[in-house]
């Protein structure tokens, strides 16, 4: 008969919620002036014939009201301006989301954040099959914003569907609060148990398949002797608090859960520190948040510079991005085990990815410092040589390269522009190709590297605005006064050639084999965070 053991709960520890009450409902839209946000520019989002609709049955059911229309251009941004001008003109509004997981969270969360504690009443309008994603923004945030919902697509809507959902949304602006809808104070969830199931290592294998606690792969259990065990891998106590939102849903970790993650995850002790550092950034960036949740297919890329990538033996060189090397598939799967217990995610819920992304399961390597001609990358981020260090980027839906044989990379730079969303770029590079561009371009520094490349992927004004990434990165860049991009490309012609990418976003990095070909990918990954991972030794 097998041993029974019990096995500690993974899943991270809820935050308390500030409840806030719904802004009170006007008796009549007569006069009024409503807002209808889109979350997404063009007719992308499907409610094109929805938003005339219901244009058309409001203006003929109340005199004088007045429709403003406004289009977000980054759905997952704050956008104090609108806010400040709604706070100033709005007396409703109508918020519509679009069929992706993450901006229906983002048409939750901003309603709630900004629009409804301003005063100004509304709602938010979703396709069904993202509900739940809704329901958890909605608890998350601590305010109950009305939905209504329709099923996706709804470009051909039936006529008695459609006027069920203009009913519904007119009777969501005026119908006045429930006693739920004026809830406040604040309000703590219960919180998992310590150890979340006993039985025998294949009845518990099992528990975690079912419970959506594992990336579909077996795991090892995480008994609380194996658990003590990995925390000898850190010098930080065990309650000690890591971050308190970590992405998905914003969920406190502590060292003890880390450790729990790096359990089932297969990783040695040794490893603690680095997977530490990469739960730290993942509570970074409200940007992690919802690239976490999406109809998309986000991955992670993790990149680790300095001594411990010898110390814990992680691969840089022959196959480091494929498998075989026990550090680099560890670290990768325990982001994604990370995502799933200590941040919330769940597939179906508000993982919605509609393919998916085989890059999601593992994605982490060491930089091969020993054959590149230029400093590691992470000195590019501002931490010394000796310092060992995580960088996380983001995006992972598109990919370019291999062999690139021929001396230029002419068909390199091609591909790269042909990437969907044009934010920024990893580009991977082979010792061997380092070495011909540190010799024959004359890149003797990593600033020569990363402007050499920036330089060369260029695309005309004209060809950014056909493509809607002059009006959705470089415009509101500007406005903003962030100036990844130098201003003055606002005022330049059409015709006028500039770099696709910021430098900032333009990342290099050398891995792969010292005596193998001169290969080159690129990837769309791109916002690097860092953290260092000697502070969690």
């Amino acid at each position: 008969m097998s041993d029974i053991v019990r096995a500690l709960d993974p899943r991270g520890l809820f935050n308390d919620v500030q409840r806030a009450p719904l802004s009170p409902r006007p008796e009549t839209l007569e006069g009024k002036t409503v807002y209808i946000i889109n979350s997404w520019p063009g007719e992308t989002h499907g409610f094109t014939n929805v938003e005339k609709a219901l244009d058309a049955y409001l203006r003929e059911k109340y005199a004088g009201i007045r429709l403003e229309y406004r289009t977000r251009l980054m759905y997952s941004s704050d956008d104090p301006p609108l806010w400040a001008e709604m706070k100033q003109n709005a007396d409703c509004f109508i918020y519509f989301a679009a069929p992706s997981c993450s901006t229906t969270a983002c048409a939750v969360t901003w309603p709630a954040r900004s629009i409804e504690r301003a005063g100004i009443p509304g709602l938010t309008v979703i396709y069904r099959y993202l509900e739940e994603d809704a329901l958890m923004s909605q608890e998350r945030e601590g305010m109950r914003i009305r939905l209504a919902e329709t099923e996706f697509p709804c470009t051909n809507i039936s006529d008695a569907d459609l006027s069920d959902l203009l009913h519904d949304i007119e009777d969501a602006l005026l119908r006045p609060l429930s006693e739920a809808e004026q809830e406040g104070g604040i309000y703590t969830p219960e919180q998992p148990p310590r150890f979340c199931a006993e039985g025998t290592e294949d009845e518990l294998q099992e528990f975690f398949q079912e419970n959506g606690m594992t990336d579909g792969l077996p795991i090892i259990i995480p008994t609380e002797e194996r658990v003590a065990e990995m925390l000898k891998g850190t010098s930080h106590a065990p309650d000690e608090i890591v971050i308190t939102q970590m992405a998905p849903e914003g969920r406190i970790v502590t060292v003890e859960k880390a450790a729990i993650t790096a359990v089932m995850a297969g990783a040695k002790p040794e490893y603690l520190p680095v997977i530490l550092a990469m739960i730290e950034i993942m509570g970074i960036d409200q940007k992690h948040h919802q690239t976490a949740k999406s109809t998309n297919a986000f991955s992670w890329m993790q990149v680790v510079n300095g001594p411990i990538r010898k110390e814990i033996g992680m691969n840089d060189s022959v196959c480091a991005l494929g498998p075989g090397g026990r550090a680099n598939a560890v670290i990768g799967r325990a982001h994604r085990l990370a995502l799933i217990n200590l941040g919330g995610s769940e597939v179906g819920v508000n993982l919605m990815g509609v393919q998916g992304n085989v890059s999601t399961y593992t994605f982490a390597f060491a930089e091969n410092e020993e054959s590149s001609p230029w400093e590691p990358y992470s000195t590019s981020r501002g931490y010394s040589k000796d310092e060992s260090v995580l960088t996380i980027l983001t995006g992972g839906w598109s990919h370019c390269g291999n062999y690139m044989l021929k001396p230029n990379l002419d068909e390199f730079y091609a591909a790269v522009k042909t990437f969907e969303m044009l934010h920024g770029v990893t580009i991977l590079v082979s010792p061997l190709r380092a070495k011909e561009l540190c010799e024959g371009e004359g890149c003797r520094t990593r600033k020569d590297i990363e402007e050499f490349f920036c330089n060369h992927i260029t695309m005309s004004i004209g060809e950014l605005k056909a493509i809607g990434i002059f009006d959705r990165l470089i415009v509101p860049d500007y406005k903003s006064g962030t100036h990844e991009w130098d201003p003055s490309v606002i005022s330049l012609p059409d015709d006028a050639v500039i770099p696709v990418f910021p430098r900032s976003q333009v990342n290099v990095i050398v891995v792969g084999d010292p005596q193998g070909s001169n290969v080159v990918q690129g990837w769309a990954q791109c916002n690097p965070h860092s953290a260092s991972i000697d502070r969690w030794r």
